[in-house]
């Protein structure tokens, strides 16, 4: 007989079930039924009595069957099994905007409960695109992010897959003027791996693709986004990189297209302490065109903006691939860094460098 079962048991939880066995010996094994079909468990009689523990995957009305052995002797209770309330997740966001600009600097932050200092949590957009991996500090995680889409964004702080806490931001367009990037989601839907290892720039590194027949001036979003699965391809399939080893990459058009997430390191100049903008071609004897020019200016504003890099033409001391520490302004070239005619000319005259870091500078004076 049953003498001990719950009515109502949540998913996922365990409870005691137990009864009487009058005249079985001690020792002896019953079976513990469900829905005439799944064996639960085989407690054994002791003192005329049995109990043993029983739990649920999925939520229904259950039956319960104790057997004796022989199949002789048995009884039925019948038991409730619920969904699970869902357990309030040990992280949170504290405060979050409910809406930003397209391509602006924003802080995100919140709790981590129960979290060591040290332990890392993934900021996550549109449940797909990883954002930052913030570490935990006494309690609280934080860091900075730029959502380069319109519309409104799930964004997701996750400590792992049972524990993670959302939160939707409305991207609204920039204003007239501002510089933005085409988001990777235009020519590729897949990610940067999130196993890169993370990056804070310090400086910023300037390339030529080294790909002939770039797209021309006039060129279309379409023939671009092509073109940079082709520089993907060369990258990740040539190269045998996890993804583009530049973070952003600037057409004959002047449009700018991002590349790797500028949260992980690139492949670009060895060091790879800084962030990898490529010039789309070949600039070893021919110099890069004003809408270029004035994109590479007003790109690397803003990730000097972002970044807080105020000075790009005083140098200071720089490790390098090939030549060990050298003065270099934070705005450089990857000749600069690596033995290697990349981005054209010694100087970076082809691509204009001297000319960019003197622009870029004068944006970042107060």
């Amino acid at each position: 007989r049953f003498t001990q079962v719950p009515t109502r048991l949540p998913v996922l939880q365990s409870a005691t079930v137990g009864g009487t066995a009058a005249n079985f010996p001690d020792g002896s094994a019953l079976i513990l039924r469900a829905d005439q079909q799944f064996d639960l468990a085989k407690p054994f009689v002791n003192a005329g009595k049995w109990q043993t523990t029983i739990g649920f995957n999925q939520p229904g009305k259950r039956v319960l069957e104790i057997i004796s052995s022989d199949g002789r002797d048995r009884d039925q209770a019948a038991i409730d099994i619920v969904a699970a309330q869902p357990r309030p997740p040990r992280v949170s966001f504290t405060n979050p905007p409910k809406q930003v600009k397209v391509e602006a600097t924003i802080t995100l932050a919140g709790e981590a409960v129960n979290y060591s200092n040290g332990d890392q949590l993934i900021l996550r957009v549109d449940q797909r695109l990883e954002l930052a991996r913030p570490r935990v500090q006494d309690g609280k995680w934080q860091a900075q992010t730029v959502l380069r889409q319109t519309g409104k964004r799930l964004i997701e702080i996750i400590g792992s897959e049972q524990d993670k806490a959302q939160t939707v931001i409305e991207v609204i367009g920039a204003e007239a003027g501002t510089f933005q990037a085409l988001p990777r989601t235009t020519w590729t839907s897949t990610p940067t791996p999130s196993n890169l290892p993370n990056l804070q720039p310090k400086g910023i590194t300037l390339h030529h693709t080294f790909i002939s027949s770039p797209p021309a001036t006039s060129a279309s979003v379409a023939d671009e986004a092509a073109r940079m699965r082709v520089i993907y391809n060369g990258h990740v399939n040539g190269n045998g990189w996890a993804d583009i080893g530049y973070h952003f990459i600037i057409m004959p058009s002047g449009r700018v297209y991002s590349a790797r997430s500028e949260t992980k390191r690139g492949a670009h100049d060895v060091v790879n302490d800084g962030l990898g903008v490529a010039f789309d071609g070949v600039y070893t004897n021919v110099t890069i065109n004003q809408a270029m020019y004035n994109s590479a200016i007003a790109l690397c504003t803003a990730l000097c903006k972002r970044y807080g890099i105020t000075n790009t033409v005083t140098p200071i001391p720089t490790p390098t691939g090939d030549f060990g520490t050298r003065n270099l302004p934070r705005i450089m070239g990857h000749r600069d860094r690596v033995a290697t005619e990349c981005p054209g000319t010694e100087g970076g005259r082809t691509v204009r460098l001297p000319d960019i870091r003197q622009a870029v500078n004068g944006n970042l004076v107060p």
